[in-house]
This record gives structure tokens, C-alpha cells and sequence, in this order.
């Protein structure tokens, strides 16, 4: 792929496509993919340069699915969105350092430019 990309991945359609419409409107080329196994195909085809995961999703877990991409793709940027901050395995993935940012569910979009402002 010639075009520098980033991945959003959240079984709730309403979340990604607000976050997909957020970003692309932000000048960001956006994939989306509605659930984990998706998510690893078009991260084994491609390498999206940041990666928005929900950790709580249906079928492989965000945990699992995050677990596969370090494997995949080790030095992939990924932001963990969840609902929930006191989940453990949102601490055992930043401990890891599989994750970078953590974004809380419901989020403010104005939240998501400090994203990238961490990132740069």
C-alpha cells in the first residue's frame, strides 16, 4: 500500500464509523474493521501505522486480538479504547507495552487530536 494508513477496530458500528468520519476528516486514510479477525487480515496484508483497538468485542477478544498483532506486527502503534479503566488486562497490555494510549469510552473527539499529539 502506498498510502500511510491507520486501522480502527470496534464491533459497535456507530463508535467506528464516528471515529472513522473523526479521523478521515482529520486528512487520515481509514480502514475499519468490525471485529478481530478482520482486523488481523488486514494487518497481515498491510501495516496501518496506528491501530485504534476495542478491547471489548465479541468472537476473539481485544486482548487476544492485541496479543496476535504484537506477534504480527511487533512495533505496531496501538491505542486500546475501552469503556471500562479498571480492567486488568488494559494494565497487563500497557505493562507489556503492547499498548500507547489509552482512550476512554465514550470519548470527547476533541480528546482524540492529543492522541496524535502524544504520538508526535
Amino acid at each position: 500500500m502506498s498510502k500511510d494508513y491507520l486501522l480502527v477496530v470496534d464491533d459497535h458500528v456507530g463508535v467506528r464509523k464516528l471515529l472513522c468520519e473523526f479521523l478521515s476528516r482529520e486528512g487520515f486514510c481509514v480502514k475499519e474493521a468490525p471485529d478481530g479477525h478482520t482486523a488481523l487480515q488486514i494487518i497481515r496484508d498491510e501495516k496501518p501505522i496506528l491501530t485504534f483497538l476495542d478491547l471489548k468485542m465479541p468472537g476473539l477478544s481485544g486482548m487476544e486480538t492485541l496479543n496476535r498483532l504484537n506477534e504480527l506486527r511487533p512495533k505496531t502503534l496501538v491505542v486500546v479504547m475501552s469503556a471500562s479503566t479498571q480492567d486488568k488486562d488494559i494494565m497487563t497490555a500497557v505493562q507489556n507495552g503492547f499498548v500507547k494510549y489509552f482512550l476512554s469510552k465514550p470519548f470527547d473527539l476533541k480528546n482524540l487530536r492529543l492522541v496524535f499529539a502524544f504520538f508526535n
